[in-house]
């Protein structure tokens, strides 16, 4: 089976990539929202998360303040590596299992959606690994409409993760979604099917996806 990293900066439009690729017959696990979940009311992080950063990070409904949390652990690299540290391995369990439950299920492709697989290392753990991209100004302005950060907030978030120039670099593939939102849907479907097909082709043998990772193309979508 083919495995797939959909990866790209906070609010670059991965999830917009996820979306098509699920249209497009690609079983995807968004490994954001599985965080959300581990620490949302009743989640199963959230005891340690308090026992590390203090009770004043537990939300208004039993959860960990996310928001709170994140102004703390966005600006302070200690402090973000320690919540990674916890946060980070539950993840990497819940991931392999599914993608062990996809290709039991006779899937020739299945993919996750991680804002910090390359970072993490875990980008390794994936065949071939599609970077969202899309320009910076875009990247605050989407970030600071979906949440309604500030401008400084926003920036603290998108500086504390790799660039998108060096994602781009990194990455096997690229979606370029600085267009409309047409156009990414568009872009994204083609490389889906291309996916597809490569797996079909290939019958996703791990010596096939091996050759792609090591001689990955070079950036030919302009993220900046």
């Amino acid at each position: 089976m083919l495995r797939i990293g959909l990866t790209g900066g906070i609010a670059s439009g991965k999830s917009v990539v996820r979306g098509v690729f699920e249209r497009a017959g690609i079983p995807m696990l968004d490994a954001d929202a599985l965080a959300h979940a581990l620490l949302g009311p009743g989640g199963a992080l959230v005891g340690e998360v308090l026992a590390a950063f203090g009770d004043e990070m537990r939300g208004e409904d039993g959860g960990i303040d996310r928001r709170r949390l994140g102004g703390r652990v966005f600006a302070d690299e200690d402090e973000r590596n320690r919540l990674n540290g916890i946060v980070h391995p539950r993840i990497r369990k819940e991931i392999g299992e599914f993608l062990d439950r996809a290709e039991s299920d006779g899937r020739t492709a299945a993919g996750v959606e991680a804002a910090l697989m390359i970072e993490t290392g875990s980008a390794a753990l994936y065949d071939s690994v599609v970077a969202v991209v899309c320009r910076p100004e875009q990247q605050r302005e989407r970030l600071r409409a979906r949440s309604g950060m500030t401008a400084e907030e926003a920036a603290v978030r998108i500086a504390a993760q790799m660039s998108p120039l060096e994602k781009a670099r990194r990455a096997d593939r690229l979606v370029d979604a600085s267009g409309t939102l047409a156009e990414t849907q568009e872009a994204a479907f083609a490389l889906a099917r291309t996916l597809l097909e490569e797996a079909a082709a290939a019958g996703a043998s791990p010596s096939a996806a091996s050759s792609r990772r090591s001689t990955p193309p070079p950036p030919t979508d302009r993220p900046d």
